[in-house]
């Protein structure tokens, strides 16, 4: 019971990583796209599901924060940050 209550706790502390990542990286890249207005608008939608994910751990928000980072990155796939990567790459990215 200890050894899955210690996985469990580690995938929930990668997924927050992973989560605050994506987080830091959108609001990065949008103070940079200050002139490009919609795409600031876009990629404000594509992340803002994730402090509600983080708050509340339920697997249809994980469902619905992919889909959203789907939908940017074929939107904008000049953008210089994969979101959808980052949320499932093997490893949680480094900031």
């Amino acid at each position: 019971m200890q050894e899955r209550r210690n996985k469990g706790t580690s995938l929930r502390d990668e997924l927050d990583r992973r989560l605050l990542f994506i987080l830091h990286r959108g609001l990065v890249e949008a103070r940079n796209l200050s002139q490009l207005h919609m795409q600031i608008s876009e990629l404000a939608d594509a992340l803002e599901l994730i402090p509600s994910c983080l708050d509340r751990r339920q697997d249809a928000d994980l469902d619905a924060i992919r889909f959203s980072l789907t939908k940017y990155r074929e939107r904008f796939p000049e953008s210089p940050h994969d979101y959808l990567q980052y949320f499932e790459s093997e490893a949680p990215p480094a900031f």
